[in-house]
C-alpha cells in the first residue's frame, strides 16, 4: 500500500489549523478556560513540528530533526495536560511530572539524534507515557463523563499501537527512513489521523457534556430553591396568621379591661380594680414576649442576629433570667428554682442563650398550674452541657410533641391561666440552639409535666 505522504502531511496541517481556529472560537466565545488554551498550544506545537518534517529535505538537521521533535514531545505533554484539566483543576504534581519528563525525553533524544530508529522509539515512548497518564486520569475521574471515557479508550488504543510500532522498529536490521513507504508508517498515519480526530471531537463533546451537566445542576438547584422559597412563604403566611390572631386577643383584653376601669373608675371596688389591672398587666407582658419573639425570629430569618460566641458563666446567666421571671411565676404562686451544682463555663452567644432560657422558662410558667414547681438543672458532660427546664405542669401527648418546633404544624395551646401564645418562642429556641452547635428536644408525659432540654458546647 503506497500513500502520498506529502498530501497526508498537508492534510494533517490543514486539519490542525482548522482545529486551532475551532478551539480558539470555543475559548473566546464559550469556554474561556486556561486548560483550553493549553490544548490549543499543544496543537500549535504539533503543527509546527509537522511543517518542519514536511520540509526536512530542504532544512538543516537542527530544524528538521532536533527542533521539530522538541515541538512534537512538548505537544504530547501540553495537549494531554489540557485534556486532563477539563474539570478546571490545576494538578501541580502531574504538571511538574510532565515538565521534568518532557526535558528528560528530549535530552535522551538529543543523545541519539543520529540514530533514526532509536530517536523515533524515544519519541514513541514519550507519546505513550503522556497519553497513558492522560487516559488513566480521564478514566478515573470521579464525575465519569462519557466522552472523557471515550477519549481515554482512544488514547490507550493509540498507546498500544505506538508501543507495537516501537517493537517492530527495534527489530529492523536494515536502515530505516521515516515516511519512506514502510507498512508500519502507513498504518501509523492512518491510525494517528483516526485517533487525533476522535480525541479532538471527543474533547469538544466533553465540553458540551460539561455545559449540559452544569445547566442541569443549576436548574435542579434553582428548582430546589424555588420549592424552599415557596415552602418558606407558606410557612411565614401561616405564622403571620397565627401572630395576627394572637396579637388581637391580648389587645382586646387590654382594651376591654381598661375600658371598664375608665367607665367605672369611681364606682369599682379596689379589689376589682386590682384584678382588672392584673389582667391588663398580664396581657401586656404576653404581648411584649410575643413581639420580642417575632422581632428576634425576623432577625434570625434575615441574618441580622449577630452570632458572637464566647466563654460565659452559665450560672450567672441562669440566675439573671430566674430573677427576671420570678414576678411572672409569683403571680401564679409557682416555685421557680435553679439547682446549681458547680460553676460551669459554656461557649455560647450570651444574647441568644438568654432568649432561649427566657422563652423556655416563660413556656414552663404558662403550662404549670398554680402552686406548681419549675426546676432548672445543668448537667456537665465531656464536651457539652445539658440544660433542663423541668415543670410539673399539664404535659403533652406524643402527637403534640411531634408538632413542636415546627411553624407549619405548631398549634398553640392555652396555658393554665388562659395564657395565649403563638408557639413562635419554641421555633426561635430551636434555631438559636442549633446555630450555637447544640440541639433541643422535649421529654413529656400527659398530666405529669414536661422537661425541655438543650445542649451547648463547653469549648469552641
Amino acid at each position: 500500500m503506497n500513500l502520498d505522504y506529502p498530501t497526508i502531511l498537508f492534510f494533517f496541517v490543514i486539519t490542525n489549523i482548522f482545529n486551532i481556529a475551532l478551539f480558539s472560537y470555543q475559548y473566546f466565545f464559550h469556554h474561556k478556560r486556561w486548560y483550553l488554551s493549553m490544548f490549543i498550544l499543544g496543537i500549535v506545537f504539533q503543527t509546527i513540528a509537522m511543517i518542519l518534517i514536511a520540509f526536512r529535505n530542504s532544512l538543516p538537521f537542527l530544524y528538521s530533526v532536533q527542533i521539530s521533535n522538541f515541538f512534537f514531545i512538548s505537544s504530547f505533554a501540553i495537549t494531554t495536560f489540557g485534556l486532563i484539566s477539563f474539570d478546571d483543576k490545576i494538578r501541580k504534581n502531574i504538571l511538574w511530572l510532565f515538565v521534568i519528563f518532557t526535558f528528560l525525553f528530549y535530552f535522551s533524544f538529543l543523545l541519539v539524534a543520529k540514530d533514526n530508529i532509536i530517536r523515533i522509539i524515544i519519541q514513541i515512548i514519550a507519546c505513550a507515557f503522556f497519553y497513558t497518564i492522560g487516559a488513566l486520569s480521564l478514566f478515573t475521574n470521579k464525575k465519569k463523563y462519557k466522552f472523557a471515557i471515550i477519549i481515554s479508550i482512544a488514547l490507550i488504543i493509540y498507546t498500544i499501537f505506538q508501543l507495537y510500532r516501537a517493537s517492530i522498529l527495534y527489530h529492523i536490521d536494515k536502515p530505516y527512513l521515516f515516511l519512506k513507504g514502510s507498512t508500519v508508517d502507513n498504518w501509523y498515519l492512518i491510525i494517528s489521523l483516526f485517533i487525533v480526530s476522535t480525541v479532538r471531537i471527543g474533547f469538544i463533546m466533553l465540553l458540551k457534556e460539561i455545559d449540559e451537566n452544569t445547566i442541569l445542576l443549576k436548574n435542579t438547584r434553582i428548582q430546589k430553591d424555588k420549592l424552599k422559597l415557596e415552602e418558606s412563604n407558606k410557612t411565614k403566611d401561616k405564622l403571620f396568621s397565627i401572630i395576627a390572631h394572637d396579637l388581637r386577643s391580648p389587645f382586646n383584653s387590654i382594651l376591654g379591661f381598661s375600658g371598664l376601669l375608665i367607665e367605672n373608675v369611681k364606682t369599682l371596688e379596689i379589689e376589682k380594680s386590682e384584678e382588672y389591672l392584673g389582667f391588663i398587666n398580664s396581657s401586656a407582658q404576653n404581648t411584649l414576649v410575643l413581639l420580642d419573639n417575632l422581632l428576634n425570629w425576623a432577625k434570625s430569618q434575615t441574618g441580622q442576629i449577630n452570632f458572637n460566641p464566647q466563654q460565659i458563666n452559665l450560672s450567672s446567666t441562669i440566675n439573671e433570667l430566674v430573677e427576671g421571671s420570678n414576678s411572672l411565676a409569683a403571680a401564679k404562686e409557682i416555685s421557680l428554682c435553679y439547682n446549681k451544682t458547680e460553676e460551669v463555663t459554656v461557649y455560647a452567644d450570651e444574647d441568644m442563650l438568654k432568649i432561649v432560657l427566657r422563652n423556655l422558662i416563660s413556656n414552663a410558667i404558662k403550662f404549670t398550674k398554680p402552686s406548681g414547681n419549675i426546676n432548672i438543672l445543668a448537667e456537665k458532660g465531656q464536651n457539652q452541657i445539658e440544660i433542663t427546664i423541668s415543670d410539673n405542669g399539664i404535659g403533652m401527648n406524643e402527637e403534640s410533641k411531634a408538632k413542636l418546633f415546627k411553624v407549619g404544624t405548631n398549634k398553640t395551646s392555652i396555658g393554665t391561666a388562659n395564657e395565649k401564645g403563638s408557639g413562635l418562642g419554641l421555633i426561635l429556641c430551636k434555631e438559636l440552639v442549633e446555630k450555637q452547635g447544640g440541639k433541643i428536644w422535649i421529654e413529656s408525659e400527659l398530666g405529669k409535666g414536661s422537661d425541655f432540654k438543650f445542649t451547648l458546647p463547653l469549648k469552641s
